[in-house]
């Protein structure tokens, strides 16, 4: 059995009468949906319960002769023979067991992202945010935490091969160095480098090095995912490139148009915390932010909406231009020249009052909102959202535009399109990329691969021996951003350096590497490059220079925003040009950024494969996404294999059904099925690249869905870990929470058992009392805590078929709700992990005593006594604890050991294990202070989910502390303990999640009061 309780009552339902519910599924059929998660298809498929009844005795003890066997045998593997050598050349500030931690930055989607990374005996361990870095504030995201793993990855290209059979780096150096030799030769005719955005200085300066010294050279920029629509939109609305930036802390309204700014934009952890400041309340008397969001699929933003308008994509840009017209005429808004363009917009399928009220609540907070366009809309949705922010005067309060670090880069399809006809007319004779894998992920009309082989010289810098690599003449390891020296620019300017926490692993090359050997310049190294620029920037004293690595910034690099002025007639050119991409042939595809591999960069990396989708809760694979009406419709049923065509490509892909998605519209997750990836990408998931376009990379109309009459298995976590259909997430709208502040509180059941222990514990008194709080309101459900959690504390992956099984190790865990109505439902998230209950139920149940409660108040497991009952696992009301069915830890490449955290065991099979608050970090917290002779302070001590969360949901510390920051969550009036009826006086509060719904769109929760 997999230790879940059976149960028919999957909908969870409040007192106030509101029904959560976990999939369709178990909305649907509640019994079976409970059935399959307590893992009665499980015990199906391990075990035949009737042949079990027919065994006879000579054939029982033979069969428990054979198992004491194995069990002998597993005893024997369990602790392999390692030989022991001496650390005889240790560096002289190496102390084993203390750790380093070393300031560095990361590129993502175009921003950089201050990052403070630990490393243990000069092995880069754990990966947390930058306190003074202005785009982190000390949170880091979800890809940044799993970052870490891809360093240690073992698939990762090892040596330099030339036309797919390995070289060395002395032979590719002599090939590159007669391909420099010809360049000059020719001042760089027929060259191409073919790089995707940058913001460091150092490749920019580069480039015009490389320019100046091979004038008929050409730079080409791509990316599948990119911001070339927000730049063409700034560059139409103020007439140049600029770069946005919004202050959601500051705003009152949000308006979201198909932009999932709180998880795939630019920018998302930033953006994640400044919403969640926003949204922040200490008391009922506090104001809080409204988002509305408009989106075709339902994303982790349209999650957090308190409105979401689930529209086709094709029809956001109609929707952008009625929302200003009624600006414009009911409100007198003025957009100067723009206004003529906003006439004779139907407004067919857009409800009236998500026009004229999302329209007067904008008005009423002129200055105080903020209008975001998603990167998937085209320019002229962007300028028409930058013309509404500077009409409702949010330029220069709400939102604030910067110069781009590269104001010369140009339109990445048009600039890979470029390239692929110029290599097939073979106007190129040598070409040079530079990271990416535009084989598998360049718009299929171009032909890459085609083009590619028309070139007489390649060669593809990357980190894997992935599709592209497998296309060109010399494939190149490429560093990892820890390996190597390299500097990045933030969006507000701010200058930092990347250093290097380990020697490359396998010899890699950088970008900058490269072109400094283009360059000619004698110093090629990454740290020469990097310094020499930087010393143009003020940092050329040592001391100035040492200041900046410990800090992770430059100091006093900002830059101001730029005073912009609104060109209305170019704006009104653009959206009066605009076309609709709406079909009544066919349905609409729209291409998403996945939540965990990104664009397919991270297909090989095994926390990002294992993690549950936000959404969906679907692991190791995409699927097209439907909406449950049109699902219905076409008599597709989740799993269901169908084929997609848009125009002469097709796709087979499995569906499933999301609630909340646009109807007639297809959602499409980018990044998998890779064919060369490595051993945990290869095979996962479905490539819909083939289906998309340079002339429509992100929406497209007039898809065909043809049923194929057969089946996928999907893992996925969503029924998993039901608590018996009690209250869980206890939410209400901002009004009942004024009228009912302690609204969470009042609507618990009393407990319905008493105190296990006729005295309370009293050992608390002088001590410490560890506690955590997570506020529902600001948690956005990004899943950073999850992974986080994965690599503090060595949880391992279990694989597909594991977690098909419901064997998933996550300590921590993200559920997900819906609420009301399939197609347009509300959501919910709640974090879950061990409660460190002071009536813990898996205490009294263990014969062993592994678990015990300590004299702080955690609910500790001894590792080594544990004999895996899992009494402990069934008596968890919470259904946190895991158990290690099989070795997950056996055979882990030596590479990817050096990642281990050696503050927290590695566990073998056959123990439970949990949630601990990371008490490795508590013990260090306290051995610090004791050693620095100081009492300990709140905020020492920092739990790995803590730290991580971008929206601060999450706070830890002592509760005998009064004036420690989880003493004064705990307290505040809309706190709840999960489950408290059940009488287990968990030590983790939850607060009431609270949605500031607008009378006039909504009818709002009914107000509750104590009667």
């Amino acid at each position: 059995m997999s230790g879940k309780t059976m149960t028919d009552k999957s909908l969870e339902q409040q007192p106030s009468g509101r029904v959560f519910w976990r999939s369709l599924e178990s909305r649907q059929d509640p019994k079976g949906a409970a059935e399959q998660a307590c893992g009665s298809d499980v015990v199906k498929r391990t075990i035949d319960a009737d042949a079990l009844l027919q065994l006879r005795r000579r054939s029982f003890l033979t069969l428990s002769g054979s198992i004491a066997a194995l069990a002998s045998v597993e005893g024997c593997i369990r602790r392999p023979a390692e030989k022991i050598l001496p650390y005889s050349q240790a560096p002289e500030y190496a102390v084993p067991g203390v750790a380093f931690h070393y300031a560095t930055v990361t590129e993502q989607r175009g921003e950089a992202l201050g990052l403070l990374v630990t490393s243990h005996e000069g092995r880069p361990t754990k990966i947390e945010g930058n306190p003074e870095h202005p785009a982190s504030l000390g949170a880091s995201g979800l890809l940044a935490q799993a970052s870490i793993l891809d360093l240690y990855d073992p698939d990762r290209s090892r040596q330099p091969e030339q036309a797919g059979k390995p070289s060395t780096f002395e032979g590719f150096d002599a090939a590159f160095a007669k391909v420099i030799e010809a360049a000059r030769a020719t001042r760089g005719e027929g060259l191409r480098i073919l790089a995707q955005s940058t913001n460091s200085p150092s490749f920019l300066r580069l480039r015009e090095a490389v320019l100046g010294a091979l004038p008929s050279a050409r730079f080409h920029t791509y990316a599948p995912i990119n911001e070339s629509a927000s730049r063409e939109g700034a560059r139409i609305a103020f007439g140049r490139p600029l770069v946005a930036t919004s202050s959601y802390d500051k705003a009152r309204v949000v308006v979201a148009l198909d932009s999932d700014f709180l998880s795939t934009e630019a920018g998302s952890t930033l953006a994640a915390r400044r919403f969640a400041d926003g949204r922040r309340l200490r008391s009922a008397a506090e104001n809080m932010n409204r988002l509305y969001a408009v989106e075709p699929v339902l994303s982790v933003t349209g999650s957090n909406a308190d409105h979401r308008l689930r529209l086709a994509a094709g029809d956001v840009g109609r929707y952008a231009r009625l929302l200003a017209a009624e600006l414009a005429s009911a409100h007198g808004i003025s957009f100067g020249a723009l206004g003529a363009a906003l006439s004779g917009v139907a407004s067919d399928g857009i409800p009236a009052k998500w026009i004229k009220s999302v329209a007067k609540d904008l008005a009423a907070n002129r200055g105080a909102s903020v209008l975001v366009a998603g990167s998937r809309q085209p320019a002229a949705v962007h300028a028409l959202v930058a013309a509404m922010n500077a009409g409702l005067g949010n330029l220069g309060a709400t939102v604030h535009y910067y110069e781009p670090s590269d104001p010369a880069e140009v339109d990445n399809f048009a600039s890979v399109k470029v390239l692929a006809e110029d290599s097939a007319a073979g106007k190129v004779s040598t070409l040079l990329i530079l990271g990416g894998n535009p084989v598998y992920d360049a718009p299929a009309d171009l032909k890459f691969a085609e083009a590619l082989s028309k070139i007489a010289m390649s060669v593809h810098l990357s980190s894997y021996a992935d599709e592209t690599s497998a296309k060109t003449t010399w494939q190149v390891p490429r560093a990892h951003e820890l390996e190597t020296w390299g500097d990045q620019r933030a969006v507000d300017g701010t200058l930092s350096v990347q250093q290097p926490l380990i020697a490359p692993l396998w010899g890699g090359r950088s970008d900058v590497e490269l072109l400094a050997l283009l360059a000619g310049e004698p110093n090629w190294r990454g740290y020469h490059v990097v310094r020499k620029t930087m010393s143009a920037r003020g940092l050329a004293a040592d001391l100035d220079w040492n200041r900046a690595l410990q800090a992770g910034v430059v100091a006093g690099s900002a830059s101001r925003p730029v005073t912009v002025e609104l060109n209305g007639a170019g704006v009104a050119a653009a959206v009066g040009g605009s076309s609709q991409l709406a079909s009544a042939d066919g349905m609409e595809v729209v291409f998403l950024t996945d939540h965990k591999v990104f664009d397919g960069r991270h297909a090989n990396n095994s926390w990002l494969l294992e993690m549950p989708d936000p959404l969906t809760r679907i692991t190791w694979d995409n699927a097209a996404f439907f909406a449950p009406s049109t699902a219905k419709s076409m008599g597709l049923k989740n799993g269901d294999m169908v084929r997609i065509t848009l125009g002469d490509q097709s796709v087979e892909i499995v569906a499933w059904a999301l609630p909340g998605q646009a109807a007639n519209t297809i959602g499409l997750p980018l990044g998998w099925g890779r064919t060369r990836a490595g051993r945990n990408g290869n095979g996962h998931g479905f490539d819909v690249y083939p289906l998309r376009t340079s002339t429509a990379p992100h929406i497209a109309a007039g898809a065909k869905v043809q049923k194929l009459g057969r089946t996928y298995p999907i893992s996925q976590t969503q029924d998993h870990d039901s608590m018996e259909g009690r209250p869980v997430v206890i939410d209400a709208d901002l009004a009942a929470y004024r009228n009912q502040p302690n609204f969470a509180e009042w609507r618990q059941p009393t407990p319905s058992v008493g105190p296990l222990w006729e005295k309370a514990f009293d050992g608390y008194v002088d001590g410490h009392k560890w506690g955590m709080t997570i506020d529902l309101t600001a948690c956005n459900g990004c899943n950073a805590c999850v992974v986080a959690c994965q690599s503090e504390n060595n949880v391992p992956v279990v694989g597909k078929d594991q977690v098909a099984r419901g064997r998933e190790m996550h300590w921590f865990r993200i559920d997900r709700y819906f609420v009301g109505d399939a197609d347009e439902p509300e959501v919910a998230f709640q974090p879950i992990g061990c409660q460190h209950c002071e009536e813990a139920p898996c205490e009294n149940v263990c014969p062993v005593n592994a678990t015990a409660h300590s004299p702080e108040g955690l609910n500790d497991i001894a590792y080594n006594r544990c004999i895996g009952t899992r009494y402990c696992m069934n008596n968890c009301p919470y259904k946190v604890r895991r158990f290690n069915f099989l070795n997950f830890n056996l055979d882990i490449p030596e590479t990817r050991q050096m990642q281990f955290n050696p503050n927290v065991s590695v566990r073998f099979r056959g123990v439970i294990e949990k949630c601990s608050y990371c008490v490795q970090r508590i013990q260090g917290g306290k051995i610090k202070a004791k050693a620095e002779a100081r009492v300990l302070k709140d905020g020492d001590i920092k739990s790995a989910c803590q730290q991580a969360c971008p929206s601060r949901a999450i706070t830890f510390g002592d509760l005998n502390d009064p004036n420690s920051e989880v003493a004064k969550a705990s307290s505040i009036d809309r706190k709840y303990k999960l489950l408290a009826d059940v009488g287990t006086a968990p030590r983790t509060t939850f607060l009431g999640k609270v949605r500031n719904v607008n009378p006039e769109m909504h009818d709002a929760q009914q107000t509750e009061t104590h009667g």
